[in-house]
């Protein structure tokens, strides 16, 4: 019976969220829409159907991709993950070895899978709406580097978690302390041993910019005197800027790309955009939900590894037991992700209106319109769609609550 409802909630979950996005991107490349009037003033014709045209490119791409991608899926759960189970338990009897090899073919499987549209988006699709400057060696160097990365971390983690589900009875309580205290080492070593690997970072040499992005930082809680320029634009020509790390691997980062994009002003605001998300701690109460949310999926893991549901798969080892209990409560949880947007949302406007405490909001607004433009974004998506993927509000309801 388990075996029917897993596959049931797992070709729900992604057609839900497939014909969602197909719906989103034909409602907003339709003829029928028209230029949003607090636009108007910034965005040519020639602009927006080019934004559209880019959407379209891209949601073909994707759509291609996530067909194959859950089809693929689809023979793992039925067929191939039983079959995988049974193929490395005749090449050792050691558990950890076992496990290792299980995810290291699936990974690589998938890896492979995803690498030619990866390939095609950067080079073709990015490159024809001029957003790519990676190389090809840049490309292929940023993949090497994550899959080492990934074989280093990824496998210590696993035979951790795996050791410490063989150890105890109430294994879920160990695994979730292994898996947060996991997540805090991987966000003090981001800014300080990952990040270096693929950018480079300098200190910001405008002056008058650092002093005032300085004073924002201070006055927000966030004490720190270096600013960094990483060189996004080796990679891409789209522009961010961001807080990372804690302790004294803390970092202000902006891209060499927003530097160049927008005035002093303007990226005196996105920062200031930026000091507040530190200031009202949204970061720390967004890691405070995702632990306690992080702990709820282990046990419901553990409450599914171990019942007997999982024996209609054809399989018994512990590692394949929580490949299924991982995949099936994903697609359960994966309707969570509506509600954390939905909070996240509510901290963009919060930020937004933080940001008037250093910078007339209009230059906020300007920098909005001038990131909208130059990343062709979408900026008429279906309401619905929205309302549930949006992390950030749309332009338009930014620059209603900025007018304010």
């Amino acid at each position: 019976m388990f075996f029917y409802v897993f596959i049931a909630v797992f070709v729900f979950s992604w057609l839900f969220e497939f014909v969602l996005s197909a719906v989103n991107t034909n409602y907003a490349v339709s003829p029928k829409r028209t230029i949003p009037d607090v636009l108007k003033d910034d965005i040519s014709q020639d602009d927006f159907e080019k934004s559209k045209k880019y959407m379209k490119d891209k949601s073909k791409v994707s759509d291609i991709y996530e067909i194959i991608a859950f089809f693929l899926n689809l023979f793992f759960i039925i067929y191939f993950l039983p079959f995988t189970e049974k193929f490395v338990s005749g090449i050792s009897e050691n558990i950890i070895v076992q496990t290792l090899l299980f995810f290291g073919i699936f990974a690589l499987i998938s890896a492979v899978a995803e690498l030619p549209f990866s390939y095609y988006i950067t080079f073709s699709v990015e490159n024809k709406y001029g957003f790519n400057k990676s190389t090809k060696k840049t490309f292929f160097g940023d993949l090497f580097k994550k899959i080492i990365l990934s074989v280093i971390f990824g496998g210590i983690m696993i035979s951790v978690v795996v050791k410490a589900v063989e150890s105890f009875d109430n294994w879920w309580i160990y695994v979730s302390v292994i898996i947060i205290a996991f997540q805090f080492i991987a966000s003090w070593l981001y800014p300080v041993l990952i990040m270096p690997l693929f950018n480079k970072f300098s200190p910001l040499e405008n002056e008058n910019l650092k002093e005032k992005l300085v004073k924002i930082a201070k006055a927000s809680g966030f004490d720190i005197s270096k600013i960094y320029v990483m060189d996004a634009s080796k990679r891409t020509g789209h522009s961010n800027a961001f807080f990372t790390g804690f302790g004294k691997s803390k970092k202000i980062v902006l891209y060499d790309t927003l530097l160049s994009q927008h005035s002093d002003e303007e990226i005196e605001a996105i920062f200031a955009h930026e000091a507040g998300h530190y200031k009202m701690k949204h970061i720390l109460k967004s890691m405070v939900f995702s632990v306690i949310l992080m702990i709820i999926i282990i046990f419901t893991v553990y409450f599914i590894t171990e019942s007997d549901v999982l024996n209609s798969f054809g399989i018994s080892k512990i590692y394949s037991k929580l490949a299924y209990a991982f995949i099936f409560v994903s697609a359960v949880f994966s309707f969570v992700d509506y509600f954390l947007n939905f909070i996240s949302r509510k901290h963009e406007f919060e930020a937004d209106n933080y940001s008037k405490k250093f910078v007339d909001p209009e230059y906020l607004i300007k920098a909005l319109k001038v990131l909208n433009k130059i990343n062709l974004s979408n900026i008429n998506p279906h309401p619905f769609y929205a309302a549930l993927n949006y992390s950030h509000p749309t332009i338009t309801e930014r620059i209603k609550n900025l007018k304010r």
